[in-house]
């Protein structure tokens, strides 16, 4: 018995062991899966951050950061007390980041004790100085510099290449150990203060792989809609116009946005479409274009009516089929650029305002309660956040002219901002160039009335970043979407809750396979319907959850650890059923 004892003992012992030295390798890991959004639940509070002390600062304090790493970018994020704009003086600021690139502060650039930088990135001025030999000046494409957002905020991320040659002949990180520095010029802080140093070592644990994205639609009900700027009338250069077509084409949108179009003939627009992608009807595709000619919305489906009222915005509203039970509002937009913030005040006002209105009867427009809509285009937030602000939260600036603003979806809660993630990479933005003296970032956006329909899937499409596999598998040349534009498509695939019966459908019947599954678990219904899918661990921990309307589901789970599992399926009734699943 006494043997038993300290042989049970031994292997909780054991057991416990491993499980700390696992949550320890966790703990300690400092590389991380990050994704450039502007979203920062992916900053776990485990990574090596630095906290400054509070100071009495005229302008911008310094207050934290944090940094990781994967094998090819070194992440930062930043954290201040006050609002500003990265890359512009909108608000008064002149940040500087310092990297001492080799861990040895007497070769670069001696900025402050114990730092010797090599690489100083000034965000206002959009350059950085390479301080090896010879010392040079060079771009953020240089130095693959992706911030985010491109909005104002306390708050930014910025990933920087590992492996790049800024100038073409030196590498930027030529030690495992770096140093880095915060300054803000202005007002004279500094994070860390002058005495302290603050050292990152890059981890080289291999980081989850990204799934990429699939870009076939997973259900034929649901609604592709896709936002596209063309590079000024890039749908009738002859040089492009191929590139277009083959993106396009795989695409297989139900309505498309195109901005950027001012001197292309909408109906030439529709002949293309009707040549790429035929119907089989007699109408084939429905078009319309905003008075100015730079948006050009098309669609499969009738167009019931589209107001001019806006400026640099397009709502449509679409006659979806009988089975979906509604019709559907698209604004397309193209929003004044650049420093041009008043004047995108003023747009987002009037939509949002155009939108109030259509919740009431009479005035300009009256939509049907809980009547679908969906905002999207190149939007060109580029300054004040509150832009971004007022069109998710209905938050009109301008009220003497616009009105009191007001939460607008049906159940007056805020729209939803769909975030569409590139289908290959960890990053979101949506334009680059680098000719440009700015960095990527996320221009074109997809926003949607999320009380009344559902984003099953979104993506942006850059083949730039796609291997050679994915490329060829969708028949791609590596610069497709360079070729077209400067702008990738943005694309998200709806439901919506109001088709015919769906709120009805029950559980009659649900195929599970295979079990044991190794790679991928697929789940079939006999009817259309909405689901959720919740799959738990044994310890009743919650692993994944996919919901939307589907009549099947393929669920990704090559990533989750070998071992038994529990499925849940509910109905919109909430009937529910339980399945075991063995992942090999």
């Amino acid at each position: 018995m006494v043997l038993i004892s300290i042989l049970l003992f031994m292997r909780l012992f054991y057991i416990k062991s491993i499980i700390l030295f696992f949550i320890h390798s966790i703990l300690v890991a400092q590389s991380a899966p990050i994704t450039i959004d502007g979203v920062y639940d992916d900053w776990n509070p485990s990574l090596v951050t630095f906290t400054d002390i509070t100071e009495s600062i005229s302008g911008i304090d310094l207050l934290k950061m944090q940094v990781s790493n994967d094998e090819n970018f070194l992440f930062i994020r930043i954290t201040t007390d006050t609002e500003f704009d990265l890359t512009s003086d909108l608000i008064a600021q002149q940040l500087m980041l310092y990297i001492d690139t080799d861990n040895n502060p007497a070769t670069g650039y001696q900025i402050q004790n114990g730092y010797g930088s090599e690489l100083g990135i000034n965000f206002q001025d959009r350059f950085a100085h390479y301080n090896v030999s010879p010392n040079s000046e060079v771009s953020f494409s240089d130095i693959q510099m992706r911030p985010a957002p491109t909005v104002s905020s306390n708050e930014f991320e910025i990933a920087i290449g590992r492996n790049v040659l800024p100038d073409g002949i030196n590498p930027l990180f030529t030690s495992s150990t770096i140093r880095i520095l915060f300054k803000e010029l202005n007002d004279s802080d500094s994070m860390p203060n002058n005495g302290e140093v603050f050292y990152y070592t890059f981890d080289e644990t291999p980081v989850t792989p990204l799934v990429p994205t699939d870009f076939n639609k997973e259900n034929e009900n649901f609604i592709r809609i896709v936002a596209y700027n063309t590079l000024f009338n890039g749908l009738i250069d002859p040089n492009r116009v191929a590139h277009f077509e083959k993106i396009v084409t795989l695409l297989n949108p139900d309505i498309i946005g195109f901005s950027e179009c001012g001197d292309t003939n909408p109906y030439d627009v529709k002949a293309l479409l009707d040549d790429w992608i035929p119907l089989g009807n007699s109408d084939g595709w429905y078009v319309v274009n905003d008075y100015s000619g730079d948006l050009i919305t098309l669609s499969r489906w009738p167009i019931l009516q589209y107001w001019q009222s806006l400026y640099r915005q397009l709502p449509v509203l679409i006659d979806l089929p009988v089975n979906y039970n509604t019709d559907l509002l698209i604004t397309n937009s193209h929003l004044r650029c650049c420093s041009a913030n008043y004047e995108r005040q003023e747009q987002v006002d009037d939509y949002v305002a155009f939108m109030l209105d259509a919740r009431t009867q009479g005035g300009e427009i009256s939509l049907p309660e809980n009547t679908p809509f969906v905002y999207v285009g190149d939007l060109n937030l580029v300054g004040y956040a509150q832009q971004l602000t007022t069109l998710i939260t209905g938050d009109i600036q301008n009220t003497n002219t616009y009105g009191q603003g007001a939460s607008y979806d049906w159940d007056d809660s805020d729209i939803t901002d769909q975030i569409c993630r590139q289908s290959d990479k960890r990053m979101t933005y949506t334009w680059r160039s680098d000719g440009s003296s700015y960095p990527p970032g996320r221009l074109d956006y997809i926003l949607f009335s999320d009380s009344v329909m559902h984003a099953e899937k979104s993506f942006t499409i850059q083949t730039e970043v796609m291997p050679t596999d994915r490329l060829q598998l969708y028949g791609f040349s590596q610069y497709e979407t360079s070729s077209a534009s400067d702008h990738f498509p943005v694309i998200t695939d709806f439901s919506i809750n109001a088709a015919v019966g769906i709120s009805e459908v029950e559980i009659k019947k649900s195929l599970i396979y295979p079990n044991p599954a190794k790679e991928k678990l697929f789940v079939r219904f006999e009817s259309l319907g909405f689901y959720s899918i919740s799959l738990y661990d044994s310890y009743g921990s919650l692993v994944l959850r996919k919901e939307g309307l589907f009549q099947s589901k393929e669920i990704e789970i090559s990533s989750i650890s070998s071992g038994f599992y529990f499925l849940s399926i509910t109905d919109a009734k909430g009937n529910q059923e339980w399945h075991k699943i063995l992942k090999r």
